[in-house]
């Protein structure tokens, strides 16, 4: 599988999302109010990324 293929779907910035993207894949993410002190990083925007809210979100974009 190419990463250009893959989609992750994560609540943590540092260690779901940016290593989906650093590999070439596309990442949804779904911000937690709860979160590790060790995976607080800054967020940043990116062409591959799309950010939601709710996981029932997810049924929008794959049009379900």
């Amino acid at each position: 599988m190419e990463p250009s293929e893959f989609l992750m779907v994560g609540n943590s910035f540092k260690s779901d999302i940016l290593p989906a993207l650093e590999i070439g894949a596309y990442a949804v993410y779904i911000p937690s109010e709860i979160i590790w002190a060790h995976e607080v990083v800054d967020e940043t925007d990116h062409t591959s990324l799309i950010k939601i809210e709710r996981l029932i979100e997810l049924l929008n974009i794959f049009e379900i």
